[in-house]
């Protein structure tokens, strides 16, 4: 899947972008006028995510940038004619489970009359979710990175994607390993949608870098017993292994390859990015990997200039204020508070088929990086977001 352009090339170029904290004239679901009249509305969305089960460590990660995001916009209220909105968000556990994922999605849009719906770690989840809300013409954010979720544009029209292109990250992976003047590559993927973003997207990345995959090897779906996928690995001898997964199955990958002895380079998707990855039992065995991630991994921006860059430190310092600490998977939850926030100012509407519209009005800047939804594509987040990262005495660190 490729990254949206059109009139956006650099996030340096986007004009009038929105951050966190800008205004957003939005106006509620059911109620859409009520605050032109002096009102207190409400704008309504619905949250589906991995709370518990699979995709769990980075579903809770989205449920705290969301719940941070929201208390950002509802500390002031959202300006809106002569009254203000505050954002309610409905939270549901799908347990990682499509089935479940696919039942509270109508639930949400038939008995809670959300605007739209945000949520999908998973591939699997997502996929479920996208079926009702095509079928409800209600926009659906998704969060995960599937090089699926989008297309067919004209079967995901109420449909965006905010995870980073597979295309995108493969392609920085591509260009560090030549940096690296890494010949052979292995590829280690999850048997799941989001593994298989990484082996579609992979060969044609190593291909333009100059580099031969010597194998790809699927990690098996059930439990952490990686050692044989890991030794095959091994045993191809590659300078470099990519690891396609999310966490904590990342981390547990990288600690079954160093068992099996392989000493040389490992690099690892965006999946990667989560608290447990440095923090967890497989943590010492981080140390030198690489990662391909947003930039905000790297956490506050030391000097901020911009108001995307004032609003990201607000952010952050909000999330360490509530949370303790910033190392976790990036803020996509919180982008699409801003996403749908300067979707209704631009509609001057809650009416989910005209939010739909909005959506794709001009490039937006959100905590993770900047938006650029067309008519011809929904997503995902711009690839210059996207940055190279090493793991050192425990903590990321930005390359370039």
């Amino acid at each position: 899947m490729n990254s949206a352009t059109g009139g956006l090339t650099r996030r340096s170029a986007l004009a009038g972008g929105l951050g966190l904290a800008a205004t957003a004239l939005l106006a509620a679901c059911s109620e859409p006028d009520a605050t032109a009249a002096g009102a207190t509305g409400e704008l309504v969305l619905g949250v589906n995510l991995e709370l518990t089960g699979p995709g769990s460590t980075l579903g809770k990660l989205q449920e705290q940038a969301l719940k941070v995001g929201a208390d950002e916009i509802n500390s002031v209220g959202i300006p809106y004619g002569e009254g203000r909105l505050y954002i309610r968000l409905v939270f549901k556990d799908n347990g990682g489970t499509a089935a479940t994922a696919m039942q509270q999605a109508k639930d949400l849009i038939e008995q809670d009359k959300v605007c739209a719906i945000i949520g999908g770690v998973t591939v699997e989840t997502a996929r479920a979710i996208i079926a009702v809300a095509e079928a409800s013409k209600v926009p659906f954010l998704c969060l995960n990175s599937g090089d699926d979720m989008t297309v067919p544009l004209p079967n995901r029209r109420f449909v965006y994607q905010l995870g980073a292109n597979a295309s995108d990250v493969a392609a920085i992976m591509g260009r560090e390993i030549r940096k690296l003047k890494l010949e052979k590559v292995a590829v280690l993927a999850t048997s799941d949608g989001h593994g298989d973003a990484g082996v579609r997207a992979l060969p044609r990345a190593m291909l333009a870098s100059g580099r031969e995959i010597v194998d790809t090897v699927r990690l098996p779906r059930s439990g952490r017993a990686y050692g044989g996928a890991a030794n095959r690995v091994a045993d191809a001898k590659p300078d470099a292994v990519v690891i396609w997964a999310q966490a904590p199955v990342s981390a547990a990958a990288v600690a079954a390859l160093r068992s099996a002895g392989y000493k040389g380079k490992v690099f690892l998707d965006a999946g990667a990015g989560a608290d447990e990855t440095l923090n967890g039992p497989n943590s010492r065995a981080m140390e030198g990997a690489y990662v391909v991630h947003p930039g905000v991994l790297a956490g506050a921006p030391t000097v901020a200039t911009t108001p995307s860059g004032r609003a990201q430190r607000s952010f952050i310092y909000r999330y360490i204020q509530q949370y303790g600490s910033f190392t976790g998977f990036a803020p996509y939850g919180a982008d699409a508070l801003t996403l749908l926030a300067t979707a209704a100012r631009r509609a001057v509407s809650m009416d989910p088929q005209r939010l739909r519209g909005r959506l794709e009005g001009g490039p937006i800047e959100g905590i993770t990086g900047a938006y650029a939804f067309q008519p011809i594509s929904h997503g995902g987040l711009e690839a210059d977001a996207l940055a190279p990262f090493t793991v050192r005495q425990g903590a990321w660190v930005r390359l370039s």
